[in-house]
């Protein structure tokens, strides 16, 4: 790699508020209403279950309340947390309601453990306690996954200590009173598996198509990130030329604002030199928060403007579906370099863009077909097999509407014969 390489990591992006809310938002939106409906019904049946069970219990309560007061108090939460999602629905429940709805699920676990307590040689077990990790489920699709995890867990630790330290009368009881233990925390874990799965295939998808976007743009192209640099650059220049034109600046300019000026044109040029070469690929890098720390981009000649919008389709998910396979854990990034050979003629635009992808990380014979239909939609491709990588060699016709719409481009970012 060269100076030029592009290296995403090395330039962390910020998405606009737009588009990070569009990639972000997996929870109310795209699908995410859906699986939290699902996973409120779950719960409900696994709470109704738990309280059919209290009732089929209740006979060998000794006289007194029984499983109740732990049931009241659970329902009593339950209200509050429904009544005020349905009250900020268009809002997120506040940080503070949230810990405290959390924080009293510890009080029907108290009363029904302390209710069943010297009990489980009769079979008598705790079931308000149970359906408290039950009602963290939709908690856990509303919210993160690791706080209602971790409350879940902490429920499952409290009857299962409880079923231990009545083991030496409880006898055989002693294993139902585990399998309790367990069915507190166990719905929850799996609703959080299916929860996160979700979230990161739809961030997935949402990132793929905010970043789809670059490749109907010019040869050329300015990103979101540099419309930002350039909107604030703009706002730059035109305060400091509305100073002058004032008169609150005087000419000539004092050090200060000469500096300023002199700053504020520096960055527009190296913005513009820089730019020369911005093309739709290296945006889509530098923009996917799924592709910017697992590629590597050398496109010193700006080659990938040459490609048609077919071409740029399937090279962005060929190298989607390359990284989608990458195996867990730290990994050299994806190593893609682009090059369009001279010709005899320098104004000439080159009617072949070559592509050399270095993949790491990845197992040949576990790659997606669609990988190879995406790369053969790109060009005609040579598999060159190494020890710890693998080369996917590119060769693209580029036909003569997209080449020459980008000579004008290519020419200033490699001047020939000058």
């Amino acid at each position: 790699m060269n100076a030029a390489s592009t290296r995403a990591d090395s330039q962390p992006f910020r998405r606009p508020n737009r588009s990070a809310l569009a990639a972000g938002d997996v929870r109310e939106r795209h699908g995410g209403r859906r699986l939290a409906t699902g996973v409120t019904i779950t719960a409900a049946i696994v709470i109704l279950a738990d309280l059919l069970r209290a009732v089929l219990l209740a006979p060998f309560y000794p006289i007194g309340i029984g499983p109740w007061a732990a049931w009241l108090s659970l329902a009593a939460i339950l209200a509050v947390g429904v009544a005020s999602r349905l009250v900020s629905r268009s809002n997120p429940l506040p940080d503070w309601l949230y810990v405290i709805l959390l924080v009293a699920l510890a009080v029907p676990v108290w009363l029904d453990v302390a209710a069943t307590w010297g009990y489980l040689d009769r079979g008598v077990t705790p079931t308000a306690a149970a359906a408290a990790g039950a009602v963290l489920i939709p908690v856990a699709a509303i919210r993160g996954t690791r706080v209602p995890l971790a409350v879940a867990c902490a429920i499952g630790v409290v009857i299962a200590t409880s079923t231990l330290l009545q083991a030496g009368v409880a006898g055989e009881y002693t294993v139902v009173g585990l399998a309790v233990a367990v069915s507190a925390v166990l719905p929850t874990l799996l609703a959080v598996f299916a929860i996160s799965g979700f979230r990161s295939l739809v961030g997935r998808e949402l990132d793929l198509s905010l970043v789809q976007s670059t490749v109907s743009t010019a040869p050329s192209a300015v990103g979101m990130q540099a419309s930002e640099e350039l909107a604030k650059l703009d706002f730059d220049a035109e305060t400091l030329l509305d100073d002058v034109g004032s008169g609150r600046i005087a000419i000539p300019l004092p050090t200060a604002a000469a500096e300023r000026a002199a700053a504020v044109a520096a960055r527009l040029r190296a913005r513009l030199i820089e730019g020369r070469t911005d093309t739709w690929l290296k945006h889509a890098v530098l923009e996917s928060a799924y592709l910017s720390n697992r590629v590597v981009l050398d496109d010193p000649e700006g080659a990938a403007g040459l490609l048609s919008q077919q071409q740029r389709d399937g090279l962005l998910l060929a190298l989607w579906l390359l990284v989608g396979e990458r195996r867990k854990g730290p990994a050299e990034p994806i190593s893609v370099e682009l090059r369009s050979p001279a010709t005899d003629d320098d104004h000439a635009s080159p009617s072949v863009v070559e592509i050399d992808i270095e993949v790491f990380g990845v197992v040949l014979r576990r790659l997606d077909p669609a990988t190879w239909e995406a790369v053969d939609s790109v060009g005609r491709h040579d598999l060159v097999a190494g020890g710890e990588s693998f080369r996917i060699e590119l060769e693209c016709q580029v036909n003569f509407t997209s080449s020459a719409s980008a000579t004008a481009a290519r020419s200033a970012a490699n001047p020939r014969g000058s």
